[in-house]
């Protein structure tokens, strides 16, 4: 089975992904992870590759593990992740320093900035079985999909 890269559009097959060591453990991490976390992940180990050469499968899995090691909670993680390679993406956009990155200590910095801001609690959504009791919940206009749904329970009961 042949597979094509998407960004450089070469093919290779299956078989040549499942041969390397390196890379099987490598999507093996990527794949256990949240997307919240493993996007990120991938993107910042591109910041390690220069502009001519691809960064090895034995590097990229040991970047992987080093940055997952330095905390146990995915989610602060994958947020100085985001943070990290967006910052670094615009410095290389406005043209301020477009080498490879050599070590992990601009994330380290941001993963202390962003593990030290307050934690904000999600705001829950209070669902009323009758929405003529909340007003509120009148003004808040139901999903085409919500609405599909109470049609067809709707006709089912009568």
């Amino acid at each position: 089975m042949d597979v094509r890269c998407p960004s450089c559009h070469s093919t290779f097959t299956l078989e040549q992904v499942a041969e390397d060591e390196a890379l099987r453990e490598l999507m093996g991490i990527i794949a256990d992870l949240p997307r919240e976390t493993s996007r990120p992940l991938a993107a910042y180990i591109g910041l390690f590759r220069g502009k001519t050469r691809a960064t090895a499968y034995e590097r990229q899995l040991r970047l992987a593990r080093e940055v997952l090691a330095m905390s146990g909670d995915t989610q602060l993680v994958g947020a100085a992740l985001s943070e990290t390679v967006e910052a670094i993406r615009a410095k290389r956009d406005a043209g301020e320093d477009a080498r490879p990155l050599k070590n992990h200590n601009y994330f380290k910095r941001v993963l202390e900035s962003v593990g030290a801001r307050p934690k904000v609690a999600p705001v829950a959504r209070i669902e009323h079985a009758d929405r003529s009791l909340s007003p509120a919940a009148n003004a808040v206009p139901e999903s085409k999909t919500r609405q599909a749904v109470n049609r067809l329970m709707r006709d089912r009961r009568g």
